[in-house]
């Protein structure tokens, strides 16, 4: 779970032989008619299924580096392709349905990310603000990973104690009294723990290969995790492998 940057909306929303709109102007349209839908979740969703969704991704796989704004897997375009998910649910928020700062791609993956997380907003409280967008936080600079291959929210850094339970509930199950909370898009399911793991594996290999002992120097290192992140594609689960590199896991534990 990474921050990213989202400049510039698509240009061109509606498919083939509708006339031409930007995003900003099918967003104009819309919420100025919005007000007078009866349903405006249903009306939402209707507007939203307008769009022709192969526009939306081609912009976003670029602004996410090919990999699910949740679990950092690979993302690409196929059948099915990947989902967009609305980070403020469309049916809690729909006068953000078409707001292109609340739309993200996530991976196909049933049990877990957009899949799980469906119409759950990330709060811990129904009082609370959800969780920040990843375009006004850095997530990477809050959230840690085990030598196991887990990911945690960090202790050292400040934040807010409503956003703290936010992003503990988002990440994994937590307990909340006497009742269980099933993670909104369970992080620590075993296939993606596992699958960290090989990437931290596949990081020690490639240093095994490329130095004496398989030993590299703090700037060497520092050096590869700079290299990964600035990949117009990021490997998969890059976070991990970058913390890795730079001797940060179980940091803030």
């Amino acid at each position: 779970m990474r921050g990213i940057s989202k400049p510039w909306p698509p240009t061109d929303v509606y498919p083939e032989g509708q006339e031409r709109a930007s995003l900003r102007e099918a967003e104009d349209v819309y919420l100025a008619e919005l007000t007078c839908a009866p349903n405006q979740s249903s009306f939402a969703r209707s507007e939203f299924d307008r769009f022709e969704k192969r526009k939306l991704r081609a912009v976003m796989y670029g602004e996410q580096r090919s990999l699910c704004i949740f679990c950092e897997r690979r993302i690409t375009e196929g059948h099915p392709a990947p989902p967009i998910d609305h980070w403020y649910p469309l049916s809690r928020d729909p006068e953000l349905a078409l707001q292109w700062r609340n739309l993200y791609l996530s991976c196909q993956r049933p049990e877990t990310c957009d899949s799980a997380k469906a119409d759950h907003p990330f709060r811990w409280e129904d009082a609370d603000s959800n969780m920040p967008w990843p375009v006004d936080f850095r997530y990477e600079n809050f959230v840690g990973f085990t030598t196991r291959g887990e990911i945690y929210v960090r202790t050292d850094v400040p934040m807010s104690e409503h956003l703290r339970h936010a992003l503990e509930l988002a990440i994994a199950d937590c307990t909340d009294g006497d009742r269980e909370r099933r993670g909104i898009v369970n992080l620590n399911d075993p296939a993606l723990v596992k699958a960290r793991v090989a990437a931290i594996r596949g990081e020690r290999r490639r240093m095994e290969r490329n130095f004496n002992n398989g030993k590299a120097t703090t700037n060497e290192r520092e050096q590869r995790a700079s290299q990964l992140l600035g990949k117009g594609k990021f490997p998969e689960f890059v976070s991990i492998r970058v913390a890795w590199l730079r001797k940060s896991l179980g940091r803030g534990r």
